[in-house]
């Protein structure tokens, strides 16, 4: 059973992209797999069987016989009463909301921040309480999801004699490349009601405008560029989960496009968010994916999906420096890093790859297929379906009392002290 928090259809967003995907590499290797997605998703846009479902009631009916249960780590938070049903737990922690509302929250009222931070920090530490397999998307978010186990007692003697490495408990899973190749067909950015014409170099933002972004980088940068017909397109429409919906920076960014006159010429917005299967044919119209952010630290742990659909579609890629898949960029020379709001870097940038050769721009091509079939799916869930083949719950989960008491005191501890947090 793999258990999405996002709903799941045309238009998703990473989580719902990633419980698709990998309910996709568990069903294409033989495990009988369920996708439970919640009320309002379309079963019918699913690769696997999907059921729908609104509560404790729904979620245990889909749950009940399942060998294992693979989980979003704020979905488990919710509902901790999955702990004891003794179903092994894969919690799938590759996205540390924690440290995004650390930043997205920045600036509001202390007492507002508290709690949204406190809300936060249960959705992540909680899960890593009861986890029997903890999924993580980079070795830097294993570092720090090893500290939180830490923290919460399930580094003991016990799981240590089982597992001295702890590669079993903690799995490196990224997110993945499509193995479906890029569409052909008209890109919406060159058609002759599109946004651009034919001989525009354009810069694609592939994703949301979240808070910890910096979009309003990229439509600076374009203004300085030297290089005839270098432009931007956004992608810019309301968030598909309800509960996220308009997101304030795509407004900065428009308002800001607007006073350096560059609306409608040079920087374009969709104002839809782009169905999952329609996105290949905006990516074929572009001539660079970007991927912009400033210094915090949400940068340092993150792993910017958005990169690897560029990736997926060939694209060069121009992106800010502290995140692992820039390393990967400037390692293999995949398109060029930047620093966080270096906004003349990025116009240099813009106008290096612009500038480019026919020659220079095929072998750039060729190296990104090549990190693209690397980082396939079904290479990133290898260690999923692992797990998968003979599911167990964890050392420290498969005793009684007193050694099950560590990680059951950790997180009554830590569900008193948010009470008490919150006065």
């Amino acid at each position: 059973m793999v258990v999405s928090g996002d709903p799941v259809g045309l238009t998703m967003a990473g989580p719902a992209i990633r419980a698709v995907e990998l309910a996709r590499v568990l069903a294409t290797a033989g495990h009988p797999v369920t996708l439970a997605a919640p009320t309002g998703s379309d079963a019918a846009a699913s690769p696997v069987p999907t059921a729908t479902w609104s509560g404790r009631d729904d979620l245990a009916g889909l749950v009940a016989g399942a060998d294992a249960v693979v989980v979003f780590a704020p979905v488990l938070a919710d509902h901790l009463w999955l702990a004891g049903l003794g179903i092994p737990l894969v919690v799938d922690a590759y996205d540390p909301g924690l440290l995004e509302t650390l930043e997205s929250r920045r600036g509001q009222a202390l007492n507002a921040q508290r709690d949204w931070v406190g809300d936060a920090s249960r959705h992540l530490v909680a899960p890593l309480a009861v986890a029997d397999v903890v999924l993580v998307a980079s070795d830097r978010q294993r570092h720090f999801v090893l500290g939180l186990l830490a923290g919460a007692g399930r580094l003991t003697p016990r799981v240590l004699a089982e597992d001295p490495s702890l590669d079993q408990l903690v799995r490196v899973v990224p997110f993945g490349v499509s193995a479906t190749p890029v569409p052909d067909g008209p890109s919406p950015l060159r058609r002759p009601d599109g946004p651009f014409g034919p001989d525009a170099f354009v810069a694609l933002w592939g994703g949301g405008l979240y808070p910890w972004l910096d979009p309003v980088a990229l439509v600076e940068a374009i203004a300085l560029t030297a290089e005839p017909g270098v432009s931007a397109m956004f992608l810019a429409g309301p968030h598909p989960t309800p509960a996220v919906g308009e997101m304030p920076l795509v407004e900065v960014a428009r308002r800001r496009a607007d006073e350096l006159g560059l609306l409608d010429g040079r920087v374009a917005f969709a104002d839809r968010w782009v169905p999952y299967d329609e996105r290949g044919l905006w990516l074929t119209g572009a001539d660079v994916g970007v991927s912009l952010h400033t210094s915090h630290v949400e940068t340092e742990l993150s792993f910017r999906t958005r990169i690897l659909d560029y990736f997926w579609a060939g694209l060069p890629v121009v992106c800010s420096g502290g995140d692992v898949l820039a390393e990967l960029v400037a390692a293999d020379d995949l398109g060029i890093v930047v620093d966080p709001g270096d906004v003349e870097g990025l116009a240099a940038a813009l106008d290096a790859l612009a500038g480019a050769d026919d020659a220079e721009r095929e072998a750039r091509r060729q190296r990104t297929a090549s990190a693209a079939a690397r980082l396939s799916w079904a290479r990133a869930a290898e260690p999923l379906l692992e797990a998968c083949v003979t599911p167990r719950l964890a050392a420290d989960r498969r005793v009684e009392e007193p050694q099950a008491r560590g990680p059951v005191a950790a997180l009554r501890r830590m569900v008193r002290v948010a009470r008490s947090d919150r006065g």
